[in-house]
């Protein structure tokens, strides 16, 4: 059962079947995946989900999570949602969220940079 924020244990998180991230470092945007994320839109957490205008539904699953290595407890995977460009209010959005869902939308029509490696 997850915890008081959401989050899960890894038997919790492997239960789910949702694709797992986890960094090369803590804070890292680097590592490996272990199953395979979606790959279009974005992953946000619950919370900015509810900021951005398109708020986590009843009964909605996480479709990702993301391995927390500060974490001092079991509950170490952070559960994220997936939302499209255009269900998110983008003028919320941060620096970093612009530039996934840009270099998303240019792998859409074939313009993607193979030098931007950047991932959610």
């Amino acid at each position: 059962m997850p915890n008081a924020k959401g989050w899960r244990t890894r038997n919790e998180m492997m239960d789910t079947g949702a694709a797992c991230f986890i960094p090369d470092a803590p804070g890292a945007l680097t590592g490996r995946w272990q199953g395979s994320p979606p790959e279009d839109g974005i992953m946000l957490t619950r919370g900015r989900c509810a900021e951005l205008g398109a708020p986590v539904k009843d009964r909605e699953y996480p479709v990702v999570f993301i391995y927390r290595v500060q974490t001092k407890d079991d509950y170490r995977y952070v559960p994220f949602y997936h939302r499209q460009a255009h269900e998110i209010n983008r003028k919320k959005t941060n620096y970093l969220e612009e530039r996934v869902l840009q270099r998303r939308e240019n792998e859409e029509v074939g313009k993607g940079d193979p030098s931007d490696i950047l991932e959610a």
